[in-house]
């Protein structure tokens, strides 16, 4: 008997239950907190560095520990100038050649917590491998573990201006070069992208003196009131 006009032969018909059975099981798996779940309003909820990889067997060394450096709540104004926090931080001095010409890498946090796992993975612990650099990895005052303030009244949110966390960062590179003992030929370069990639440019054009270079991943450096185009990005 010959097959019917239109009717799909027997081996593709196989292979399209196959096909249909490995989507199912493909979107059954998709963890949907940590991927679609996160997206709304045009970003992620931890902000657009996110993680380096989803999968673990990738990282290189355990994550590293919590550190606290005491930071200024205010450093501009003279009424709190005394005030301070507790601003969390990473280190990672895998290679760290220690001498009085290694540089130093600065990953700035962003609009989202901080995340330990860009301790150990990424392009720029390559760069740290190739150039015996120490990292640094600096948590964004308000996000994370880093609370400046008690609560998120108005009132508190008057610190939460890129102008702070750039001198917070300015703040954090001179304790951390006294704390090490490092002299003004090991230069520091700052890593950031998106938000955290305009800090990192911001920050090389206002301290030049202690900021060598800066790689700025899309960072959107000119500020624009009414940005439609945005819209079309994602």
């Amino acid at each position: 008997m010959g097959t019917a006009i239109g009717a799909i032969p027997r081996h593709t018909a196989y292979l399209l239950r196959l096909s249909f059975v490995l989507l199912l099981f493909i979107f059954a798996s998709i963890d949907k907190t940590s991927a679609l779940g996160r997206f709304r309003n045009g970003r992620y909820d931890d902000g657009f560095l996110g993680e380096p990889s989803k999968f673990e067997s990738l990282r290189r060394k355990p994550e590293p520990e919590d550190k606290w450096f005491e930071q200024k709540l205010d450093h501009f104004g003279q009424k709190n100038k005394e005030l301070t926090w507790k601003q969390r931080y990473f280190v990672n001095d895998e290679f760290y050649r220690n001498d009085r010409t290694a540089p130093v890498f600065l990953m700035i946090g962003g609009e989202g917590e901080a995340s330990k796992r860009w301790m150990s993975e990424g392009a720029w612990i390559k760069y740290a491998e190739h150039f015996g650099a120490l990292c640094f990895q600096l948590e964004h005052r308000f996000y994370g573990k880093s609370h400046p303030t008690s609560d998120l009244s108005t009132k508190n949110l008057v610190y939460l201006t890129s102008e702070q966390a750039l001198s917070d960062l300015a703040n954090f590179i001179r304790s951390m070069k006294k704390e090490y003992n490092m002299n003004d030929n090991q230069k520091w370069i700052v890593f950031g992208g998106s938000y955290p990639g305009s800090l990192a440019a911001w920050a090389r054009e206002k301290f030049p003196d202690l900021i060598h270079g800066a790689i700025s991943s899309s960072g959107p450096l000119l500020a624009k009131v009414d940005f439609k185009g945005k819209i079309h990005i994602f």
